[in-house]
């Protein structure tokens, strides 16, 4: 550890991090880690008993961070249920959605961070939000460009287009709906080409139930019309719940229509890979040529992998 380390922070920052360390690197040997995210126990239960509230809320939240990079749907739910019920857990405090939206910024950047000394400050800042103190929390909130909510959570901010990764998003539905509460929106439509899983209609509505988002759900077409193809979004409304609109999706005709829309999307996905193709096959012998270099054909793997996490 340098002078300035010891010097600007305490040596609780510290412990934070390295308990971080252990959580990310799951040292299943840590006596620190024992029954922390136990899905049978509430936040405010057993675990009282074990750890820390900083480190409780720090495992749940980077526990869902990790489950949105690698988790299923069950996964990614059942973590972003146990992150929301820690940040919100804060009795001290009338401020909580302020400082629980601040905590998971923080602990975002945190997540993401290399240099230990970035590290060290966001551990501080974390800490610190913990407090829950409204001249604390607005200083954070400013300092990572977040506008101050209401905690009543009656604020108009909401988004009418935004896709997941089950289009041409890069997050989870599940992520979606956390980033977006975090900056504050209320409000979502998400967009689908052509068809809806209703694997994605689950997940999406079940994380905005629990984050208190209002979603709706719509899917985009693109028919053919006097040799256009005019952009035409469709929001089915009406539905109590998740298991409501699944069973929509799940009537013979509605079923019939996102089949044939699913084919359209593998039938376009195929399109996409025989450009690929004609480029390596005509196209990029041509440049090589023209410039005198030689260039590497373009692979659909990579290419596939390469748009997923654009």
């Amino acid at each position: 550890m340098n002078l300035k380390s010891r010097f600007f922070f305490d040596n609780e920052d510290h412990e934070l991090l390295r308990l971080l360390d252990e959580i990310h690197a799951k040292e299943k040997d840590s006596k620190h880690l024992h029954t922390l995210l136990d899905p049978y126990m509430h936040p405010r239960g057993i675990k009282e008993l074990t750890s820390s509230r900083e480190l409780r809320i720090a495992h749940a939240v980077i526990e869902l961070l990790k489950s949105l990079e690698t988790g299923k749907a069950s996964e990614r739910l059942q973590a972003l249920r146990s992150a929301h019920d820690e940040v919100l857990a804060n009795e001290q405090t009338a401020f909580k959605k302020n400082t629980a939206r601040a905590l998971l910024q923080i602990m975002k950047e945190l997540v993401r961070a290399s240099d230990h000394e970035q590290r060290l400050k966001l551990a501080h800042d974390f800490r610190a939000t913990l407090s829950g103190k409204p001249r604390v929390v607005r200083a954070m909130l400013r300092r990572y460009n977040l506008l101050e909510m209401p905690e009543a959570w009656n604020q108009i901010a909401f988004d009418d287009h935004v896709h997941d990764a089950n289009t041409k998003g890069r997050k989870s539905p599940t992520h979606l709906i956390m980033d977006a509460w975090i900056k504050g929106i209320r409000s979502l439509t998400v967009i689908y080409y052509n068809h809806i899983s209703p694997e994605a209609v689950r997940e999406v509505l079940e994380a905005a139930e629990i984050m208190d988002v209002k979603v709706r759900i719509g899917v985009e077409f693109s028919p053919l019309l006097r040799d256009r193809r005019p952009h035409l979004i469709w929001i089915p409304r009406g539905f109590s719940d998740a298991s409501d609109f699944v069973a929509f999706l799940n009537e013979p005709v509605v079923r019939e229509l996102m089949a044939a829309g699913e084919q359209l999307n593998l039938h376009n996905a195929g399109e996409v890979v025989a450009s690929l193709e004609n480029f390596n096959a005509k196209g990029r012998p041509q440049l090589s040529s023209r410039f005198g270099i030689e260039l590497e054909p373009l692979l659909v793997g990579e290419f596939k992998s390469f748009v997923a996490n654009a």
